[in-house]
């Protein structure tokens, strides 16, 4: 019996990524639970029901498209092949996460756009699922917007402004909060690694997030 080779996890590049949101979502927790005792707090910045967010709009042939296009990238800059820069717009960060290897990690929970040069991320997430059960049935609804910047291969992205139920997160928590690298989690995937050492530049130019890769010698 020939055993058949594992399949490459899709897109862990962008997963590692992606995952600077979900470190964002436990930092709130966090800050939520050391202040649970305070109800009014909790009820300023919970909501008891989630939030609709925007659903991607793109067809299953151009999501499989999306996917080969992604994932051919990502296979030249591990291998060293030259590569073109590879602009992915909000449509496409958005199909890559709904189809991400745990897409219910996801689903329904978190939705990107690209406006200027930031990131910008809408959330609505069940406090419970981030192990916080004190705050079962509260969700965290709101949206960040984050700075991207590579160097030296390290990927940094960082708050630039946190929204909670309509309300900007006050300033004495951003300030701990901008100090923060919230992609660091992408050290501790080699996958991730492995491509951003194969890039020159990553930044949010025109409405897409473009991914340029380095020369090839």
């Amino acid at each position: 019996m020939i055993e058949q080779s594992p399949k490459p996890r899709r897109g862990c590049f962008f997963y590692g990524c992606i995952a600077s949101l979900v470190l964002l979502a436990l930092m709130l927790g966090a800050l939520l639970l050391g202040l649970h005792y305070v109800r009014k707090v909790v009820n300023q910045y919970t909501d008891t029901q989630p939030v609709k967010l925007p659903s991607v709009q793109m067809s299953q042939p151009e999501i499989e498209n999306l996917r080969q296009r992604f994932d051919a990238f990502q296979a030249a800059i591990r291998e060293r092949r030259p590569a073109k820069p590879l602009a992915l717009t909000a449509d496409d960060l958005n199909a890559l996460i709904a189809g991400g290897p745990e897409p219910q990690a996801f689903k329904d929970k978190v939705y990107v756009r690209l406006e200027g040069g930031q990131l910008r991320s809408e959330v609505s997430l069940p406090l419970q699922d981030l192990g916080l059960k004190l705050l079962k049935g509260r969700y965290l609804n709101g949206n960040a917007t984050f700075d991207l910047a590579l160097r030296n291969g390290i990927l940094f992205v960082s708050a630039h402004s946190i929204v909670v139920k309509g309300k900007p997160l006050p300033e004495m928590y951003m300030q701990e909060i901008r100090k923060q690298n919230l992609a660091a989690g992408v050290i501790n995937d080699p996958g991730a690694i492995a491509v951003l050492q194969g890039l020159r530049d990553i930044q949010v130019k025109d409405g897409t997030l473009v991914l340029e890769p380095k020369d090839v010698q």
